[in-house]
């Protein structure tokens, strides 16, 4: 065995080692979800007189009438008049301003009071957005809304209590709720994936008292968290976890309160979520990359530095993933024979990995009741491969975070938007296709180890190629904007 296949094989079984940790900590959160008592939150019953000022902050750009909806759904909420205030934070750059706020007065009740806000600006995206608008408010407590969701009448009564019954609380983290679930088989696998992730990550976190992050939107902060974090930053393109990691390191707690549900749309079509899932991805690492040394340094518990940690690098796994198919295949092509103990390693990883995967989305649709819906298990098998098609752009996504300082913050798509020009499937469409290919003329009894790979390329990019599930008359969006 030459030198430089034992280099190889000792780098992929610690690449499968990493990637055996991070399946690890999806079976301890389920474990912590089914065996952790939840933690009572106290949600007294406040007479109107004793209610707080709440300010709701909507940033929208170029929503169109998704910006309409929300608006008129945040003024029907329950609230004192004159303790609420709602603000529009308009950072589109398409269409006229002014008609914006036409269209949206003409749905505001009398009385109600709602500013549409516009910066000069546009830095920091979405975080520079809400700092803006902060400027103009000084309410106790920020609600936060993205244009596609549509806050129940009754949210701040259920949720705001809990932030003045507990001073130690940095935000109330309402659970998503999916209206266009139904309307094909990615957004039924992303479903599943966000049931799974709110019903046992979030849960399991709260459980347990491990720091948790923000979603973005559908929860209520504490001003005072937010000034005390160091306030919205637009150095990284996930402003939520940015802040929740910063309110940790500060000793703020936060709360899910996952019986308060908040509907949103999820994105119809793979380069919609392709997308989305890039910029999370890229977010993920900035915060990593940004905040892990201050982590580390710091005078926190072991614990609290792991599981912030383990939170943060959980962007990882596709690039792991795919340095471990870069590293599989480079050994295929020398024609070496695996050390038994790599093989084993491999093989043990894969299938953690597999039932750790299907047990933790198995176990969301239990949380929320949905264990006997029909086609739960092709849904399930879905949502374990289609993430496997995001390999190629969440690994480029994450090779930009580090070497990279371009920031480019695209909003995901909305039912029957495309973008104009780039991405059509086709470097999924490649890779997938030649994989077996390859695998068969080196090693044939080694391809069905890429079948996840393979498959989950294939689909999103044959979904790419074909616009499927983009049924509406599409409005162009140029990237970037």
């Amino acid at each position: 065995m030459t030198g430089m296949s034992l280099i190889l094989q000792c780098m992929l079984a610690g690449v499968l080692c990493v990637i055996a940790v991070l399946s690890i900590q999806l079976v301890v959160l389920g474990f912590l979800r089914l065996y952790r008592e939840a933690p009572r939150v106290r949600t007294p019953l406040l007479p109107d007189e004793a209610l707080p000022r709440v300010l709701v902050q909507l940033p929208v750009c170029d929503e169109g009438p998704l910006a309409v909806r929300v608006a008129a759904a945040a003024a029907r909420m329950d609230w004192p008049r004159d303790k609420l205030e709602i603000q529009v934070l308009d950072d589109g750059r398409s269409g006229d301003p002014e008609e914006l706020v036409r269209a949206i007065m003409m749905v505001v009740p009398e009385g109600v009071n709602l500013k549409v806000l516009r910066r000069g600006e546009r830095s920091g995206f979405k975080a520079g957005n809400l700092a803006f608008g902060l400027k103009h408010c000084d309410a106790p407590y920020v609600a936060i809304f993205d244009a596609d969701f549509v806050p129940p009448t009754d949210f701040l009564r259920r949720t705001v209590p809990a932030l003045v019954a507990d001073s130690g609380l940095a935000y109330v983290q309402a659970r998503w709720g999916h209206a266009n679930r139904t309307k094909n088989w990615l957004t039924r696998a992303q479903g599943m994936l966000l049931d799974a992730h709110f019903s046992v990550e979030q849960e399991a976190r709260f459980r347990a008292g491990l720091p948790m992050s923000f979603n973005g939107t559908a929860g209520v902060w504490s001003r005072a968290a937010i000034d005390n974090g160091g306030g919205w930053t637009g150095d990284t393109l996930t402003e939520d976890l940015d802040l929740s990691m910063r309110c940790a390191m500060k000793g703020w707690r936060t709360a899910l309160m996952s019986d308060v549900e908040v509907p949103g749309e999820l994105p119809e079509t793979a380069a919609a979520w392709r997308a989305q899932q890039a910029r999370w991805t890229k977010g993920h690492a900035q915060t990593a990359r940004k905040l892990m040394p201050l982590i580390w340094a710091s005078a926190m518990p072991l614990w609290k530095k792991t599981a912030m940690t383990l939170q943060m690098i959980q962007f990882a796994f596709y690039t792991l993933a795919f340095v471990s198919a870069v590293i599989s295949l480079t050994l295929m092509y020398m024609g070496v024979v695996y050390i038994m103990s790599v093989s084993l390693l491999g093989l043990s990883v894969s299938a953690l990995g597999l039932i750790a995967s299907t047990g933790y989305l198995y176990l969301g649709q239990v949380m929320l009741g949905r264990e006997r819906l029909p086609c739960i298990a092709r849904s399930i098998g879905l949502a374990v491969v289609f993430p496997s098609g995001l390999i190629l752009a969440n690994t480029r996504a994450t090779f930009e975070a580090f070497f990279s300082s371009h920031m480019n913050f695209q909003r995901t798509l909305r039912s029957g938007e495309r973008y104009v020009g780039g991405w059509r499937g086709g470097p999924e469409l490649v890779a997938g296709l030649l994989l077996p290919i390859f695998a068969f003329a080196e090693q044939a009894w080694s391809a069905p180890f890429f079948f996840f790979a393979v498959t989950g390329l294939v689909s999103i990019g044959a979904m790419g190629l074909s616009g499927s599930a983009n049924a509406l008359p599409p409005r162009e969006i140029r990237p970037g904007k």
